[in-house]
C-alpha cells in the first residue's frame, strides 16, 4: 500500500514541476510597448557647468587713506562712470588749492617777466640806434673815440640786460609748467579719492565699510561686467566632433529649473580634462535674467542637427549589440527582434531612418521582469505607453 502511495505522490510532483517548468518558459513576458511615431528629432550634447561673466573687476583705491563713503552694496546694478565709494581727502583738496594758487602766482610773475623783457628790448634797440649815429658823427670827426666807445659799451649792456631778461622769463615758463604739473598731480590724487565703476555691472561684493582704512592695493568692491553673461560648462569629449560656435542651446538655472535660458556657443575650449575626460564650452546668454550670481549653478543643453518629421523610438527601446542598432517589435503576441538604421539622436528619442515604419509597435521588458525576450516569446502588454 505504501507503495502505491509513493507512486501517487511522485506522479503530483512530477505533473507539478512539469506545469511550473511550462510556466516559467512559456509564460508571456510582460513588456511595455511603444507606437512608431514621427516628429522633430535633434541632437542634443548636455553639459553642466556654472554661470560666469565676461569680465570681473576688483575696485579699490590707488591711494591709501579713510573710506568716508560706500554708496552701492552686494547685488545694486551699477552704470560706467557712477560714484561707487569715497576717501577722506581734505588734506589732497587743500594740497590741490595751494597748487592752483602757486599757478596763478607764476603766471601773475609771467606778466612782469614779459614786461621786463620789453624793456629791455626797447633799451637794447634806442643804445643800437645811439651807437649807429656816434659811428656816424666819428667817422664825420664830430665826435670823440670815447663818446663812441661809451655808445658801443652801452649797446653790450642792453644787449646783456636783454638776455638776462629773457632768460628770467624762460625761468618763469619753467617754473609756470612745473606748477601746473602739481596742479595736475594734485587734482589726479583727489580723483583717486572717488572710486567710480568702469564698468556697467553688477556689485558682487562689497568688502569694506566707512571707516575702514583703505590700503594701496586693497579691494573694495568686486563687480561684474553684465554687458555679456555666458554659461561655463563641462561636456563630453566625444562630442567634440559636433561642437562649434554659433549653435543654439538652452542654459537652465538650479534657482528655476523650469524655465530654460536661450543661448549659443560663444567658443569651444579645446583641451580636456584628464580625469573627467571633458572640455570646457562658453555658452553667450543674450537676455539674462536680473537675478544672477556669478558661480551659480547651471546645466546646458547645446541643439545640433534637426531631423523634421522622422520616424522616431525612444531611447529607451533601442539595443547596440556587435556595433548595431535593433528593436524588439511586437509581431502578432510575440517578440521579433530587428535590426534598424539609426540617425539623429537626442536623450528621449532616436530617428530611425530604415527598419521601421510609422505605426509599428516597439516593445522591451517591463522593469523587474526575470524572463528575458526571445524570438518568438510570447508578450503580455502592460500598458500602451512607458
Amino acid at each position: 500500500m505504501r507503495w502505491r502511495n509513493s507512486i501517487l505522490w511522485g506522479t503530483v510532483l512530477a505533473v507539478a514541476g512539469a506545469a511550473a517548468l511550462w510556466f516559467l518558459i512559456f509564460k508571456p513576458v510582460p513588456v511595455f510597448v511603444h507606437e512608431v511615431q514621427r516628429g522633430d528629432v535633434q541632437e542634443q550634447f548636455p553639459g553642466t557647468g556654472s554661470i560666469e561673466f565676461e569680465r570681473v573687476s576688483a575696485l579699490g583705491f590707488e591711494i591709501p587713506g579713510r573710506i568716508i563713503s560706500i554708496h552701492v552694496n552686494q547685488g545694486d546694478r551699477v552704470k560706467a562712470g557712477q560714484l561707487l565709494a569715497g576717501l577722506d581727502t581734505d588734506v589732497v583738496r587743500a594740497e590741490e588749492a595751494a597748487a592752483a594758487e602757486d599757478v596763478e602766482l607764476v603766471r601773475a610773475s609771467l606778466d612782469r617777466l614779459r614786461a621786463d623783457v620789453a624793456r629791455a628790448g626797447a633799451q637794447h634797440d634806442g643804445a643800437v640806434s645811439h651807437a649807429t649815429r656816434q659811428e656816424e658823427a666819428f667817422r664825420a670827426h664830430s665826435v670823440s673815440q670815447d663818446a663812441l666807445d661809451q655808445a658801443v659799451e652801452r649797446v653790450r649792456v642792453a644787449e646783456a640786460e636783454l638776455a638776462r631778461a629773457k632768460a628770467a622769463l624762460s625761468e618763469g615758463e619753467r617754473k609756470l609748467a612745473w606748477s601746473a604739473k602739481q596742479l595736475e598731480a594734485a587734482r589726479a590724487r583727489l580723483a583717486r579719492g572717488s572710486l567710480v565703476s568702469p564698468v556697467d555691472g553688477l556689485v558682487l561684493a562689497r568688502l569694506a565699510e566707512p571707516g575702514d582704512v583703505a590700503v594701496t592695493g586693497g579691494v573694495v568692491l568686486r563687480v561684474g561686467e553684465t554687458s555679456a553673461v555666458w554659461a561655463s560648462v563641462w561636456v563630453d569629449e566625444s562630442f567634440l566632433a559636433k561642437l562649434r560656435p554659433g549653435q543654439p542651446a538652452r542654459v537652465s538655472l538650479r534657482s528655476s529649473p523650469e524655465s530654460a535660458l536661450e543661448a549659443s556657443v560663444l567658443r569651444v575650449g579645446l583641451e580636456v580634462d584628464r580625469e573627467s575626460r571633458e572640455l570646457v564650452v562658453d555658452m553667450l546668454i543674450p537676455q539674462a535674467p536680473a537675478t544672477l550670481a556669478a558661480g551659480q549653478r547651471a546645466d546646458a543643453v547645446i541643439l545640433g542637427d534637426l531631423a523634421r518629421d522622422a520616424v522616431f523610438v525612444p531611447s529607451a527601446y533601442l539595443l547596440t549589440r556587435g556595433g548595431a542598432s535593433w528593436v524588439w517589435v511586437d509581431d502578432g503576441g510575440r517578440a521579433a527582434l530587428r535590426e534598424v538604421k539609426t540617425g539623429v539622436q537626442s536623450r528621449e528619442r532616436i530617428e530611425i531612418r530604415q527598419g521601421l515604419q510609422e505605426g509599428e509597435r516597439v516593445i522591451r521588458p517591463a522593469p523587474g521582469t526575470v524572463t528575458g525576450l526571445a524570438d518568438g516569446t510570447r508578450i503580455s502588454i502592460q500598458e500602451s505607453q512607458p
